[in-house]
């Protein structure tokens, strides 16, 4: 293993800092690399984003780049899925591998790489797990097993609890590192706002310049703009005929702002609910305007047909990068926001009973 050898003071500095100097260097070999369009990622604070597409002779891989700080850098086959990540500063790393299976190959690197290892471990383990518990879900449904099937759901969520915990403990040990940044964003950047804050503080003060931390305070920023009680933040998308059409043109007493997608399932099986409840509330001042993260407009439009879904509809046809589900931070979707006649965010992710209780609340 290719590992640069340094004192223990600039080892201590590397952690605890964003800012990193020499190079990145990537050496060995990948067989059945030849013809394959091999690419080099990075992900920061934008996405996931392509920097570089390898230059493999013979299997043999030599690559350099200068780091601005340590990041997460993914090497995988452009178009296809599978790709092996990895947590990389500006040292020596080697792989090796087959460009068949790149989830297998084997990485060495420097500690910190060492450390998001240790966490990715835990992923993999849990990973196997939920393979075998949703064979086993699958399997208790199918025989009309309800209880074995909540059980098998429990023991997941349970599994998920002790991979976060995990993870929670190697941040607290490496307060300074900026792989912990990187494991708070991800762990954190799915839920409330309140516990976001919470995230926070188990990271020291040194990694504020760091391209996570600075991702999860952008999503704490937008989360609280969107918190309930605060006006909502208007938008301007195009409707099914092609049309601009704006959130603030819909005059309700209570609106509904839907974001889904054709393709989601759990969305196309809450639409039912939303139908009964726009047909017994409409004429009480209840309107809905659905948000679609879809990227084909013919799937929009029928799976709108299909489901009978007779109120006013947008998009921008970007998917996860829909502006609107961008401005109000949608992550998972159905999402919605409940606003009261004066454009007030009243109400988050509610549907089914708990929507029609809300609805009704405000209405009879």
């Amino acid at each position: 293993m290719n590992k640069i050898i340094i004192g223990f003071s600039l080892m201590v500095l590397m952690l605890a800092s964003c800012n990193t100097k020499n190079k990145f260097s990537l050496k060995g070999n990948l067989k059945g690399a030849e013809g394959k369009n091999i690419t080099l990622s990075m992900y920061d604070k934008s996405g996931v984003n392509v920097i570089d597409t390898l230059s493999i002779v013979d299997g043999a891989i030599n690559f350099e780049l200068e780091l601005s700080e340590p990041v997460l850098l993914i090497l995988g086959e452009s178009g296809k899925r599978g790709a092996a990540s990895f947590f990389a500063d500006n040292s020596d790393y080697t792989i090796n591998g087959d460009a068949e299976n790149l989830l297998d190959v084997e990485i060495s690197g420097g500690d910190i790489y060492n450390l998001y290892k240790e966490a990715n471990n835990a992923d993999d383990k849990l990973r196997e797990i939920s393979a075998e518990l949703r064979e086993a879900y699958v399997a208790a449904s199918n025989e009309g097993d309800t209880a074995r099937a909540n059980s098998i759901s429990e023991e997941y969520d349970g599994e998920v609890k002790k991979v976060e915990e995990f993870k929670l403990e190697l941040v607290k040990q490496n307060s300074s590192s900026p792989v912990s940044a990187f494991l708070i964003y991800e762990q954190f950047r799915h839920k409330a706002l309140e516990e976001i804050a919470s995230g926070f503080l188990l990271l020291d003060k040194s990694l504020e310049s760091c391209t996570y931390y600075e991702a999860l305070v952008s999503r704490k920023s937008k989360l609280e703009s969107v918190a309930v009680g605060k006006k909502a933040p208007d938008f301007e998308l195009l409707d099914v005929d092609g049309k601009p059409f704006s959130l603030s043109s819909v005059k309700a007493k209570v609106l509904l702002v839907d974001f889904w997608a054709s393709w989601c399932g759990p969305c196309r099986a809450e639409n039912p609910h939303v139908v009964e409840l726009y047909n017994d509330y409409s004429d009480k001042g209840f309107d809905v305007l659905g948000v679609s993260l879809d990227k084909q407009k013919d799937a929009w439009l029928k799976a709108i047909e299909d489901d009978k879904l007779t109120w006013n509809h947008v998009s921008d046809l970007k998917g996860w990068k829909n502006e609107a589900a961008q401005l109000y931070a949608v992550n998972s979707i159905p999402h919605t926001v409940l606003l009261d006649e004066n454009g007030v965010i009243i109400a988050k992710n509610l549907r089914g009973e708990e929507l029609r209780k809300k609805v009704a609340e405000l209405l009879d």
